[in-house]
């Protein structure tokens, strides 16, 4: 049975058995332990690499570039189309009204209508034309690089977008471990010092102050919930799921020992040249010096002569066509009369031949009006306006700009390799500075609390207290973050996956 149809049975017999408390307990917890697992089996924990997973499957910007691969494989096909020779066929079926030319006989035939129809197959192909077919085949499969540049690099903006997301989510749900830590703490501290009021111990405004801490604690853990909730929305949003998951979404914490890092490479410059290698920007840039080389070839093409051949094959028909029918018949006809002796006449006779006409057979024309040509012609050109001439300079001015565009392309690239290996580094330095800061500010409130505890201390040093120690807390944990998310991005710069194992 269906897991559905057993749930739907165990509930008939709940209603069944509701007036009987043992039967209706025991069936309620059987039914329980069905519907258990299919709410915990809906519930999915999410890694750094099943989010880049996800993303790379559904994110738009990558449906984007994909289709821009294909768009350049289309164009690569047309300019392999461009050395081939077209061929079309065409056909006609028209009237003509009146004094007009036949089509085929070329006389002036006077009619109500003249059907006429044609029929014929024609070919070309270009023989020369400054080698711009060749050129355009080169650049469209450099198009299709440059595609699939422009995919990788939409892959690696997600990439980097995705973790700085993931992380984010991890970092704020310490800040909610540690808001929950701080809230415990504290509900002890009243509840002892309520205790210690309740004995005279104590006075009344000491557990006013310990309850106004537990107050803020719970405004705390409210602030970075919220926090966290808008982390995991903005995760959830990136990933293209609809916002209602963004509730019960989870990642998988990464172990201390992922996140620590200290190995960094003493210098940036083994990044700097993996990255000037292999970078997809790079490449595409690259891709594009090429391109405007190609264009300015196309560009000086236009000063080469056009050479075009053309075959053609027809033939048609015309209703203005005529054929004899048959054999002709003989007719005597008057040519004049012979006067004889002034007073005798006779008719001069001669014999002639009449022929019948019909209209030529569809068939019989067909065959016979069969026409073929061929045709070369060159275009050579002269003067046209300067248009070679500003075609070539622009085209020249266009590989200067992409020289300069790959050149800063570099640079941008060189600079941001830098700035990440010294965020790192500086990163690295500062996790250590905080954990010893975080180390003296516990055994600091340590002490504080147990003076407090023993009356030594005033609720105002236990807040103190408490206070530098949440701000050594979070600026740990936000060092320890930024150090993991820093070294990762020059662990990115030098080709490794990004990934917290």
């Amino acid at each position: 049975m269906a897991h559905g149809g057993c749930i739907a049975l165990f509930l008939a017999m709940l209603r069944r058995y509701s007036d009987s408390p043992v039967a209706f307990i025991a069936l309620f917890l059987v039914a329980a332990g069905l519907t258990l697992p299919q709410a915990s089996s809906a519930q999915k924990t999410w890694s750094l690499q099943q989010c880049l997973d996800h993303a790379f499957e559904h994110n738009i910007q990558i449906k984007l570039g994909q289709l821009g691969e294909v768009s350049a494989e289309i164009g690569t096909q047309s300019a392999i189309g461009a050395f081939l020779p077209n061929f079309n066929g065409n056909l006609s079926h028209g009237y003509n009204f009146g004094r007009t030319i036949d089509p085929f006989t070329n006389q002036f035939v006077e009619s109500s209508a003249i059907r006429s129809n044609s029929f014929g197959l024609s070919t070309g192909m270009v023989l020369f034309n400054g080698f711009q077919n060749h050129l355009n085949l080169q650049r469209a499969k450099l198009a299709q690089k440059s595609a699939l540049s422009s995919r990788e690099i939409a892959e690696n903006n997600i990439v980097l977008t995705i973790a700085g997301a993931y992380l984010n989510v991890l970092f704020q749900e310490e800040f909610v471990r540690v808001a929950d830590l701080n809230r415990a703490a504290t509900a002890r501290q009243v509840e002892r010092m309520q205790s210690l009021v309740n004995a005279g111990a104590a006075a009344a405004f000491d557990l006013y102050d310990v309850e106004a801490q537990l107050a803020s604690d719970e405004a705390t853990i409210v602030s970075t919930q919220n926090a966290l909730n808008l982390a995991k929305l903005n995760l959830v949003q990136l990933l293209q799921l609809p916002a209602s998951e963004a509730d019960g979404f989870k990642v998988v914490r990464p172990s201390d020992e992922d996140l620590e890092r200290n190995n960094l490479p003493p210098s940036p410059e083994s990044a700097v040249g993996h990255a000037l290698a292999s970078f997809p920007e790079i490449v595409q840039a690259q891709y594009q010096v090429e391109d405007a080389g190609i264009g300015l070839n196309l560009a000086r093409s236009g000063r080469y002569p056009r050479i075009f051949a053309s075959y053609n094959i027809g033939t048609g028909y015309s209703g203005a066509s005529r054929t004899v029918d048959g054999s002709p018949t003989t007719e005597e006809i008057v040519l004049g009369s012979l006067v004889v002796d002034d007073s005798t006449a006779y008719d001069l006779v001669a014999q002639q031949e009449v022929y019948q006409f019909i209209t030529t057979p569809f068939s019989d024309q067909v065959n016979r009006n069969y026409n073929q040509s061929v045709f070369f012609s060159m275009s050579i050109p002269i003067f046209n306006n300067f248009g070679v001439k500003s075609s070539v300079e622009q085209a020249e001015v266009n590989v200067l700009r992409a020289q300069y565009q790959l050149e800063q392309v570099r640079q941008t690239l060189t600079a941001n390799i830098e700035s990440a290996w010294a965020d790192a580094l500086a990163a690295s330095q500062n996790t250590v500075a905080q954990e010893s800061a975080l180390v003296a500010s516990e055994r600091a409130f340590k002490n504080t609390e147990q003076r407090y505890e023993a009356g030594a201390a005033t609720a105002i040093d236990y807040a103190d207290a408490r206070t530098r120690l949440d701000n050594a807390r979070v600026n740990a944990l936000r060092s320890k973050y930024d150090l993991a998310f820093k070294s990762r991005i020059l662990d990115f710069y030098m080709g490794k996956p990004l990934t917290f194992r």
